[in-house]
């Protein structure tokens, strides 16, 4: 198997018994201790890092390209939160769809999409959880704002009072969005210039 920490080939490898999860853990000496693991390629499939339940327990002996992608804890968190603000976004324009769908009167459709921009947004409030973890800012617009108006939203949902529900989501929830997908943009390209990026 051929190896490369990003654009650096540390060689061919001999994987005869080994998983390709513990063919990585085996290669952590080659990585840069101040950088984490954030990508693996495997034949030109790339995964998350995260994603091992998808990659680790591959027989390493079938692989014939291993490339780890790797970044600094602060770089990471960059690219993550400039993610999180696209992805932000998104909900936000789809909160706009689903007014939109209120306001014709198409209720069960409006519902729907709802629900699934409701675990979006879940995702991404955890998806925030963690990227904090990794460089400490803290984003006020996140969690709080969304936090407040879900009472509000719960309740007008559970009366059935459909032209309420498109009031907040419009004058609450999809501006409390674009704010937090302002301020992921803001904390994405105003970093330390000390923290270089690598592969992700």
């Amino acid at each position: 198997m051929d190896v490369f920490i990003n654009e650096r080939e540390v060689g061919a490898v001999e994987a005869a018994g080994a998983t390709v999860g513990e063919m990585i853990e085996a290669l952590g000496v080659h990585v840069d201790p101040d950088e984490i693991v954030t990508t693996v390629e495997i034949d030109g499939v790339t995964f998350s890092a995260g994603e091992e339940e998808r990659y680790a327990r591959r027989a390493a002996a079938n692989v014939r390209r291993l490339v780890l992608g790797t970044a600094t804890p602060a770089a990471f968190a960059r690219c993550m939160r400039a993610e999180l603000a696209a992805a932000v976004e998104v909900v936000a324009s789809k909160v706009d769809l689903v007014v939109t769908r209120f306001h014709v009167g198409d209720d069960r459709h409006a519902n729907a999409l709802l629900a699934a921009l409701m675990e979006e947004l879940r995702l991404a409030l955890v998806l925030e959880q963690q990227v904090t973890t990794l460089d400490g800012a803290l984003v006020p617009e996140a969690a709080e704002p969304v936090r407040s108006v879900a009472p509000a939203l719960l309740s007008a949902q559970e009366r059935r009072a459909w032209g309420e529900l498109a009031r907040l989501l419009a004058e609450q929830l999809a501006p409390a969005l674009r704010a937090w997908s302002r301020a992921e943009a803001g904390l994405a390209r105003d970093a330390p210039d000390g923290a270089s990026s690598s592969t992700f």
